[in-house]
């Protein structure tokens, strides 16, 4: 089994020093596990050191780093998706996406990867069910949810959680149906109408997981930039 980890970055040369020692000492032990991972850092235009820092620490860890111009994280995790599914060599069976800001601990990962070894799940995602990131983006995560509920009849535990693994060939189809419908290209949440379109076709499971603060810096998205993009994703699903 073969396994993609793809990150998402903009401007995180301090997070990606901490990221990279963490997954590291964290699989220091596992070199089985080791070997069939393959980390894609996603390069979404940044300004700073980070391709550098990558660079320059990684150690153990295979690894390519991915250029494009500057689009934004959901644009960012979508074109990592698709580069993914799309390989027509050294192909995978999972993908995992996780944030480089180290937000979300790795340990959680064994959770996934044992549920898929003994239970063949598709699609594993990670519930924030403990976040330090303030109560008031975990206030707008559940009214989303809500919303969209209310809207859709369709109930997503954690739209935007940036801790998901799924498998290959049905993520693949789930994005074949993403890009028939051309409204959903407009929305810039895209990690909310993928969750969104997988438990309208498959099943998501969940994970609890505790949702770490920053190690460094702040989100580029202050609560008003959240809030346009709830709204453009609520209007236009």
């Amino acid at each position: 089994m073969r396994i993609a980890i793809i990150i998402p970055f903009y401007n995180e040369e301090e997070n990606l020093i901490f990221f990279i020692r963490e997954w590291e000492r964290f699989l220091s032990f596992r070199i089985k596990l080791r070997s069939k991972l393959f980390f894609y850092f996603i390069d979404d235009g940044s300004l700073d050191k980070s391709v550098v820092v990558i660079k320059k620490n990684i150690k153990y860890l295979n690894f390519r780093i991915l250029k494009k111009k500057n689009s934004g994280h959901g644009n960012t995790c979508k074109f990592g998706y698709n580069f993914i599914v799309n390989k027509k060599i050294n192909k995978f069976d999972y993908l995992l996406q996780i944030d480089g800001d180290n937000q979300c601990d790795p340990k959680y990962f064994i959770k996934m990867y044992n549920l898929i070894q003994n239970k063949n799940y598709s699609f594993i995602f990670g519930y924030r069910k403990f976040r330090k990131d303030g109560n008031l983006r975990f206030l707008t995560s559940k009214i989303m949810s809500i919303a969209l509920y209310l809207k859709k009849f369709c109930y997503v535990k954690d739209l935007n959680t940036p801790y998901r693994l799924m498998r290959v060939s049905d993520l693949k189809k789930i994005l074949l149906s993403i890009n028939q419908k051309k409204d959903y290209n407009k929305i810039k949440l895209f990690n909310c109408v993928l969750s969104y379109s997988i438990q309208t076709k498959y099943f998501i499971n969940w994970i609890d997981i505790n949702f770490r603060e920053r190690y460094s810096g702040k989100s580029k998205f202050d609560y008003l930039m959240m809030l346009s993009m709830f709204f453009n994703f609520i209007i236009k699903i």
